[in-house]
């Protein structure tokens, strides 16, 4: 079955998150970035039919908006830590960073791997390893749990360590969020994705012309938003047909497709199956 969350808890900009049997494939609905480091057991993120595997010392990038996941529980079950920061709070950082040692913070990197997408997998550096580890071992003191003061320059030091990594398309993406304009303008496209809303009502939520909500909108996502929106619905039609018992028409309307048949239609363009074709297929597959 598909769970449903928000990030939790919005309260700590650390957490530690241990769980002890799997879920299966869940979203998460972010309104701010998270660094994550998988400390026990092994992670998947998916995007565009496609599952990232991210093993034991992985980091992971995740930007605004809803990302599919699965926590996958070994024998001795799965652990994350996670880094909550704000658009604007990653930004303060970075000038600060950069004012007091010098820090670059800008970049000209760019590649498929991270110009276009809302996630990054990456292979840690030693200095970020040790880094991680010393925080999973600082979990274990209450002191830490409970002040921000240090949970806050611990946030510093992991920005400080992916903006001198080797790591460009980690530090490029890093960079790219701290834009606090772009991230105020996809928030807003994200909290709308799986609601009725027309791209001229979501033109007026950003406080911008029709003309500019799309050529903004285009630089942002590389394709024109009503294709955008029909995919990423699509996409979610998609996990829920292989994770729920929820009817066709029900999926169809949870993810925003008010016509039934126009739902159809347009998942059997997109995956070559019609939703109950496609059900039948993987539930046989189990």
């Amino acid at each position: 079955m598909l769970h449903q969350q928000n990030e939790s808890p919005t309260s700590q900009d650390v957490v530690k998150v241990i769980e002890t049997t799997n879920q299966g494939i869940r979203s998460i609905n972010l309104s701010r970035i998270a660094i994550g480091y998988v400390v026990r057991g092994r992670k998947v993120l998916y995007h565009n039919d496609v599952g990232t595997e991210i093993g034991e010392g992985g980091v992971f990038l995740l930007g605004l908006g809803v990302h599919y996941e699965e926590n996958i529980s070994l024998s001795e079950g799965f652990e994350q830590i996670l880094f909550y920061i704000s658009p604007q709070t990653l930004q303060q950082t970075i000038i600060s960073l950069s004012s007091n040692y010098g820090i670059a913070c800008d970049s000209k990197h760019t590649c498929e791997r991270c110009h276009y997408a809302n996630y990054l997998v990456a292979r840690p550096t030693p200095a970020q390893r040790d880094f991680f580890a010393g925080i999973n071992h600082s979990f274990r003191r209450s002191d830490f749990r409970n002040d921000e003061v240090d949970r806050r320059i611990k946030l510093n030091e992991l920005i400080y360590l992916i903006l001198s990594g080797e790591d460009e398309c980690l530090r490029a993406m890093l960079l790219g969020f701290a834009d606090v304009v772009n991230g105020q303008f996809a928030r807003e496209v994200y909290n709308n994705l799986f609601n009725d809303v027309t791209i001229e009502a979501l033109a007026r939520k950003t406080n911008r012309s029709l003309t500019s909500f799309k050529k903004e909108f285009r630089r942002q996502f590389a394709v024109p938003p009503h294709k955008w929106l029909i995919d990423q619905r699509l996409q979610r039609a998609k996990i829920l047909l292989m994770s729920t018992n929820l009817t066709i028409s029900e999926i169809g309307a949870e993810c925003s497709f008010s016509n039934i048949s126009h739902f159809i239609k347009l998942f059997k363009h997109r995956f070559n199956d019609t939703p109950a074709a496609m059900r039948r297929k993987s539930r046989a597959a189990m």
